[in-house]
């Protein structure tokens, strides 16, 4: 049986106790809303009581205290409604069952004088109060990023054809099989900047591989597969239409495709241990940069160079991921976010930091091509 996922709560940021507290959990290829209504909940003085030293803890906003443990208290009478709720498991699991779950409202509710909460079920969606996930593919913000893609010989695929082989901790498809090939899938999220900039990213590495195969063949960076693209129509079968409901049918990009790197862990997960050599740290500094200066040739800029985003696969080798742009603090300055300057700054830093871990100093020495104010290699150690 499938663990139960919390992904979200939400309450009144504003302080007042006859806040509701809604959590949206997954289980079992279903979606769940709990709403714990104090006004419902008043029928029972220690349930209210309850309900409030809750609410004190959540509105802390204590991520690292508290919250966890209220959120995983306020499930847990849920627990067994939620099972009997969710579908039966399917052998072969496909990604539309993920993107397109059932969704059920539940409610606390109690017996006077109880001390205990009663689940009960409210309601299921209908189509008309349904997220649809992703974005149309025709809308202003995405049609010029996307359409070179859809022009290109990029497969496109419905999440129907998407067999789900494994899964991430929080329920996420992320190991998949299409056509005999093993992917990664990466979830479309509406209206994220990021993936704007993944995909220009992409289509670059794309039409550079097609003009020059030999200037990326060799550079180890994750790269577009695929695009899952569903039809309105096809999505949501578990409802039907409310009769005073438009029907907006339209294509919509819910997911990319990936090649798939088996992992060890990233390098932010393997550098630090012991058992860790300093010939693989040097390895892997030589992979970063050579990877790095292949998608600068590309006129591609990394974006978000950290350790987190570097892939160490099972024969060792150094795999750059994410293209979405931004920077992370400590990493690449604010002020040189998703440039070459700051790729490479990003790369210094991981130079050194790899130095520190391998408790030595590191010979600099210039990289082929290297321009002024770019950054060194971790050629050796002294």
């Amino acid at each position: 049986m499938q663990e139960f996922y919390i992904e979200s709560i939400t309450w009144d940021s504003t302080y007042n106790l006859e806040s509701e507290i809604t959590l949206y959990v997954r289980h079992n290829g279903a979606a769940f809303r709990i709403c714990y209504d104090p006004r419902i909940l008043a029928a029972s003085p220690s349930v209210l009581d309850q309900h409030h030293e809750s609410y004190r803890i959540l509105h802390k906003d204590d991520r690292d205290g508290g919250l966890p443990e209220v959120a995983e208290r306020l499930r847990k009478p849920f627990e067994e409604l939620m099972t009997q709720m969710a579908p039966p498991i399917e052998s072969t699991r496909y990604l539309h069952s993920h993107i397109y779950p059932p969704w059920f409202i539940l409610e606390a509710r109690v017996a006077e004088s109880s001390s205990h909460v009663q689940p009960h079920f409210k309601v299921a969606l209908s189509r008309q109060e349904f997220i649809r996930p992703g974005d149309y593919v025709n809308s202003k913000f995405l049609q010029a990023h996307l359409s070179p893609l859809l022009d290109s010989k990029l497969n496109i695929y419905s999440s129907r054809q998407v067999q789900v082989l494994s899964q991430t901790s929080r329920l996420v498809p992320s190991r998949v099989l299409v056509d005999g090939t093993m992917h990664f899938f990466k979830p479309w999220v509406s209206g994220r900047v990021h993936g704007y900039h993944e995909l220009k990213s992409y289509k670059k590495i794309l039409a550079d591989t097609e003009k020059s195969p030999p200037l990326l063949t060799d550079a180890r960076i994750c790269r577009l597969r695929g695009l899952i693209i569903d039809n309105d129509d096809d999505v949501l079968q578990h409802y039907p239409l409310n009769g005073n409901e438009e029907d907006h049918a339209g294509k919509r990009l819910v997911g990319l495709l990936l090649n798939y790197i088996e992992s060890k862990g990233t390098l932010n997960d393997l550098a630090p241990w012991s058992d860790c050599t300093k010939e693989e740290r040097l390895r892997w500094s030589r992979q970063i940069h050579h990877s790095v200066t292949c998608l600068h040739n590309a006129g591609v800029v990394w974006g978000d160079a950290k350790p987190d985003n570097v892939l160490v696969d099972m024969k060792g080798d150094a795999w750059l991921i994410d293209f979405g742009g931004s920077y992370t603090r400590h990493w690449v300055d604010e002020d040189k976010r998703e440039t070459v300057e700051g790729d490479w700054q990003g790369v210094q830093r991981i130079d050194d930091w790899l130095a520190k871990w391998s408790h030595q100093p590191v010979t600099r020495i210039k990289r082929s091509g290297e321009v002024s104010g770019g950054s060194s290699v971790m050629e050796g150690v002294v």
